[in-house]
């Protein structure tokens, strides 16, 4: 079976993608990856797929996908890297990327059945059938993007996507084609709340991974969508998805990432979890890490503490950048935060990058410029400044040791993203000019 097949059993006069505005039917997509499947020679091993706009990407991939070259979507970051390719492993139809924070891609080489043998289980827990209406947005090349495209498209169900940044023109897109579902990381969510002006009871479903949520995030969600169940999971390209939650059991502990999937396995040991599954990428041993710390509780649920390299070093002692974040995401005003060991001058100098709320008018600004105070919006449209001693002092009051304040902040009207949705630090030590 190849993805291309896949397609070819669906109802072929069904709207299957919807990019922009503009519709293609199943037959459709399977006209427009036929025609460019006849005209390839299929002589090199790898085609990296560079197209921007997603329907296309989405065609040279179902062309590509399970011939004997095998289709990758480049993400930004590979664009300017270059890969030795030698041997590439039989099953595989396709290659994925990953894309961290720090903004170097890794090529993953993934089988048809390691996604498609999962889809039953995923669309059961994310509640995605051959009625669904989901919406979407971002490039094919964020793997979680790519996923939920193809696990939709096996339901023959009915995908809205952009790849803009646009809040109210996904609003007006939802609105104009009866969306009943939201994929979309934690951030871009929260950002809806701000240009609906009346509940919208036709979302039953939002399905959120990659950065952690809470009950507040939830409940702010289910003040615009009354109807929605929301379920934030737990994945990693290597491996898939591997643990979930859903609103009705989130806490005010952001920690809790929910019980694993059936099929999935999850044990730690010394802090460390390992998976194992059946639905990873090929070359992986059984059970596998992350590199990610966490617990188990006495009701099952998976506890995420944050990556081993969270643990940054700073003139010798050793700081939890996860807990300091944690703590400074709960300053006025601040959405996201990113704290960054920076040598300088033969000392490690401990600098915290603030992502506050601010908006446009299509969005967030998302200008880099650096500030020396930190700025808290008191409104979308009026402001003040906080300096840095009483930015400290707030600090001070928390659950912090001294050797764990900030020496520096610099303030961002949005941290830079990759294509998963993680910060990016690499472009965060190019703007401080490290």
């Amino acid at each position: 079976m190849t993805y291309l097949e896949m397609l070819k059993q669906q109802e072929q006069n069904k709207l299957a993608i919807v990019d922009d505005g503009k519709e293609y039917t199943y037959g459709e997509l399977v006209s427009l990856a036929t025609e460019l499947r006849n005209k390839v020679s299929f002589k090199e091993k790898v085609y990296f797929i560079h197209e921007e706009r997603i329907v296309d990407q989405l065609v040279s991939f179902l062309a590509y996908s399970g011939t004997a070259t095998v289709p990758v979507i480049a993400t930004e970051a590979s664009k300017e890297q270059s890969f030795a390719i030698e041997e590439i492993p039989q099953a595989a139809c396709m290659g994925v990327m990953t894309s961290g924070s720090t903004g170097k891609s890794k090529l993953l080489w993934r089988s048809y059945r390691s996604w498609a043998d999962f889809f039953p289980e995923q669309n059961r827990v994310f509640g995605i059938d051959k009625n669904t209406v989901i919406f979407c947005q971002g490039s094919l090349a964020f793997t979680g993007n790519m996923n939920i495209y193809m696990s939709v498209l096996f339901e023959g169900a009915t995908l809205i996507v952009t790849e803009r940044f646009r809040p109210k023109q996904w609003l007006r897109l939802m609105e104009q084609y009866q969306v009943n579902t939201i994929y979309l990381i934690p951030s871009k969510l929260l950002l809806l709340p701000r240009f609906v002006s009346e509940p919208n009871e036709k979302i039953r479903c939002i399905i959120a991974g990659s950065q952690s949520m809470g009950i507040e995030e939830a409940q702010k969600l289910k003040k615009i969508f009354p109807q929605v169940e929301i379920t934030l999971y737990y994945g990693a390209s290597e491996m898939n998805y591997i643990t979930y939650i859903k609103d009705s059991s989130m806490s005010e502990d952001r920690t809790d990432i929910g019980l694993p999937f059936e099929g999935v396995k999850v044990t730690v040991d010394n802090e460390e979890i390992f998976i194992d599954n059946n639905f990873h990428v090929e070359g992986l041993t059984m059970p596998f890490s992350l590199r990610d710390r966490g617990y188990i509780d006495e009701q099952g649920h998976l506890h995420f503490l944050g990556r081993t390299d969270d643990i940054i070093g700073v003139n010798g002692r050793k700081i939890s950048s996860q807990k300091l974040e944690m703590v400074l995401r709960e300053l006025p005003h601040v959405a996201e935060a990113c704290v960054l060991s920076i040598h300088n001058e033969d000392a490690d100098v401990l600098v915290a990058f603030l992502g506050t709320e601010a908006v446009e008018e299509e969005g967030v600004a998302l200008n880099a410029e650096k500030a020396e105070a930190v700025l808290e919006p008191t409104e979308a449209l009026y402001a003040k400044h906080m300096s840095k001693g009483e930015l400290v002092q707030l600090l001070k009051s928390s659950i912090l040791e001294e050797y764990e304040l900030p020496k520096k902040f610099v303030f961002l009207d949005s941290l830079p993203k990759n294509e998963s949705g993680k910060i990016d630090k690499r472009r965060l030590l190019q703007m401080y000019g490290a």
